[in-house]
């Protein structure tokens, strides 16, 4: 199957925030504070868990963890025991074009990154792109594993 090609971003840590209210604005607020600090996010998903509340996940780069940290620590929308932190983690993905075309691109994605042993930490997607969150150890398996599996213009 050809693609557009591959993206990846190493030194990343992966944040889960499961305590957000489930809310209008409720999101945005935690995303505030860190644009207000000029702290980039290279990923981010939420979506809603039956207890009322969001579950938020996003990654920052490594040099900006220990700010994050003490920026959730003082944030009063989210409960620290609620935060987790996987650190060194990477961001890799394909782009399209025309993935809305393609309705066996996501599967084929998993399925070469689970053959290869990867283990998904995190998901995103839109029309002409999906990423993963993988460990950093495994980035350069997962790479080759979509390399394999798909054809590069």
């Amino acid at each position: 199957m050809k693609i557009g090609g591959i993206i990846e971003q190493t030194n990343l840590a992966l944040y889960t925030i499961a305590s957000i209210k489930d809310q209008p604005g409720s999101v945005a607020e935690v995303l505030k504070v860190f644009a207000e600090h000029h702290i980039n996010l290279a990923y981010i998903t939420e979506g809603a868990v039956n207890t009322g509340n969001a579950l938020l996940a996003f990654c920052v780069d490594c040099d900006d963890k220990e700010k994050v940290d003490k920026l959730l620590l003082h944030h009063t929308g989210v409960a620290g025991e609620n935060i987790n932190k996987h650190e060194y983690v990477a961001l890799i993905g394909i782009y399209g074009p025309h993935f809305r075309e393609k309705p066996s691109i996501a599967v084929n994605v998993f399925d070469a990154l689970g053959k290869a042993g990867i283990n998904i930490l995190g998901i995103s997607s839109s029309i002409s792109t999906i990423s993963c969150v993988v460990h950093l150890q495994e980035m350069e398996k997962a790479k080759e594993a979509l390399l394999n599996h798909f054809e590069l213009p």
